[in-house]
């Protein structure tokens, strides 16, 4: 994964290192992709909530990106239960 200018500047700035970075990036882009999941779905956030086992309004904050603390874990079982596919491809090296 390359890291964009911006998230390569903000690591920097906060001392962080590369890897942490590419994993601060790649949360970033999960998290909209969830967004985009949830508000694009038919299903309704009490639906996504109770199959991914979380909250109606932690989906709901989700949705509009404003849930502080969210795993990568969460953000990928949203993806997935909404999508019903994986958000990211592997390769091998």
């Amino acid at each position: 994964m390359k890291l964009n200018k911006e998230t390569k500047q903000m690591a920097e700035d906060l001392g962080l290192s590369e890897a942490d970075a590419v994993v601060m990036q790649m949360k970033s882009q999960l998290y909209e992709r969830a967004s985009e999941a949830i508000n694009n779905s038919d299903l309704t956030h009490d639906a996504i909530a109770k199959k991914v086992g979380t909250s109606r309004a932690r989906i709901s904050r989700i949705s509009k990106m404003g849930e502080n603390s969210v795993s990568i874990e969460l953000l990928v079982k949203i993806i997935v239960a909404v999508d019903k596919k994986l958000p990211f491809k592997f390769t091998a090296a």
